[in-house]
C-alpha cells in the first residue's frame, strides 16, 4: 500500500468525540504542555527541561482532544522533523496516534520538504513502521531512551 492510500485509509478519527486539529502554541500551549508533562516528564522520566526546549515557538503543534481534553499532541519542525509526538496512557492502542500522524503528515508534504522523518524511541519503532518510516543509521540516547532516526518513505 502507497502512502497516498494509507493516509486515505486511515482519515477517520477514532471518535466522533475526539477532534485533531492543526494549531500554534501560542493558541494551544497549555493544553500541549498537559500531554507532553504527562507523558514525557511524568511517565518516562524525561527532565522537563530537555522537555520544553524552546524550540515550540517556531513549530507547527497537533492536539487531540476528547471533548474539551487534551489526550494527544505533536509538534512539526518546518524542515519536516516530527517531534514530541505523545498520546496519554488511557488513549493509547484506539487509533489516536495514528490520526495525529496522518495529519502531522499531510501537513509535511504541503510544506514540501526534502524529507518527513523523526527520532523514534525504540519502544515506539513498530508504531511507525507501520507509517511508513524506515530505520536510517545506529541507536543513539536522547534523555537516556534509546532512539533510532526513521525516514518516511
Amino acid at each position: 500500500m502507497g502512502l497516498l492510500q494509507f493516509l486515505q485509509k486511515k482519515s477517520r478519527v477514532p471518535s466522533d468525540s475526539i477532534k485533531i486539529f492543526e494549531t500554534s502554541w501560542s493558541q494551544s500551549s497549555k493544553e500541549i504542555s498537559k500531554v507532553r508533562h504527562n507523558v514525557f516528564v511524568v511517565e518516562q522520566s524525561v527532565p522537563s527541561e530537555i522537555e520544553m526546549d524552546g524550540k515550540d515557538s517556531d513549530c507547527i503543534h497537533f492536539l487531540a482532544l476528547e471533548k474539551s481534553k487534551p489526550i494527544g499532541a505533536a509538534r512539526l519542525q518546518k524542515y519536516g522533523k516530527i517531534e514530541r509526538v505523545s498520546v496519554l496512557r488511557e488513549y493509547r492502542s484506539k487509533g489516536i496516534g495514528t490520526a495525529i500522524m496522518k495529519r502531522v503528515i499531510e501537513s509535511a508534504m504541503d510544506l514540501n520538504v526534502e524529507k518527513i522523518y523523526l527520532h523514534s524511541q525504540m519502544d515506539s519503532k513498530i508504531f511507525y513502521q507501520r507509517l511508513g518510516f524506515i530505520e536510517l543509521g545506529q541507536i543513539f540516547y536522547e534523555a537516556n531512551i534509546p532512539h533510532i532516526e526513521m525516514i518516511l518513505k
